[in-house]
């Protein structure tokens, strides 16, 4: 069967309704970034309900670290996530984006049958390689969440170029020779809607906590971190209740860390 190469909103949202996925779909072929365009439909007051926005090409997809860009290649997922709670306490996104990332790669490990698992922070690998970044932003308004953007780069039939080294695509891992990034971005989507419910229920810590260790990349592996200006050397030993990073020091002392740059040492 021939697929379209790329994103085609008709046919995106008629693959939403079949899988029950209930987001507003923002649609544009090219744009600056997807993050970006849902942080201005929540500042405006744009958009009423949950949302997502989607483009088929970035031309400055953003990263966690530095501004570090998300490079974009036709045929992947670019997507935004725009949430709406109502009167959410900032303290209660500590560990988001983590419960996220183990919704997506549980979704991928069951529809492709593939080892994918979560990086901490915020991306998937498979078989030593990054198939997919994250991208967490929350907008507060007098002390209370306004708006939860939940962004997502996740190389489905290409590689972007210059990558190969480190990155793989979905496609590659699965043995298809193509596959419909239409229905990958609606499971994506429906999994994170779901992860989402899971959150504002309050019932997401208690799961996290329980399956994690089945998802982290890092468990028991020899790892290097920045850390705000300090290197941290020592081995990955799972997260604590928040989502904090734990590292067992080679003198046995165990540093907790909730944000840094990490790299598996060889």
């Amino acid at each position: 069967m021939n697929f379209p190469d790329k994103i085609d909103a008709e046919r995106l949202v008629r693959l939403q309704r079949e899988v029950g996925s209930r987001l507003s779909v923002f649609f544009r072929e090219i744009t600056e970034s997807t993050n970006s365009d849902a942080v201005s439909l929540i500042a405006s007051g744009a958009a009423k309900e949950d949302f997502v926005c989607i483009s088929n090409i970035q031309t400055a997809g953003r990263g966690r670290v530095a501004g570090r860009r998300w490079e974009s290649t036709p045929g992947n997922i670019f997507l935004s996530c725009g949430f709406l709670p109502q009167g959410l306490r900032p303290e209660r996104l500590a560990n988001l984006t983590l419960w996220f990332g183990v919704a997506l790669a549980k979704m991928l490990r069951e529809k492709f049958d593939i080892p994918v698992a979560v990086k901490w922070p915020n991306d998937i690998w498979c078989s030593g390689k990054k198939m997919a970044g994250m991208l967490a932003e929350a907008h507060a308004n007098s002390g209370s969440i306004r708006g939860i953007v939940f962004g997502v780069g996740l190389n489905v039939n290409t590689i972007p170029q210059g990558t190969e080294s480190f990155a793989t695509s979905l496609m590659r891992e699965s043995g298809e020779k193509t596959l419909d990034v239409n229905r990958v971005c609606a499971d994506v989507l429906l999994a994170l809607e779901n992860a989402y419910a899971n959150f504002l229920a309050g019932t997401h810590g208690e799961k996290l906590s329980r399956i994690w260790k089945d998802f982290d990349l890092l468990d028991g592996q020899r790892i290097t971190g920045i850390f705000a200006d300090e290197r941290i050397e020592g081995t990955a030993c799972g997260i604590d209740s928040v989502g904090n990073l734990c590292i067992q020091t080679d003198s046995g002392a165990i540093r907790k860390f909730s944000a840094g740059d990490i790299s598996l040492l060889k």
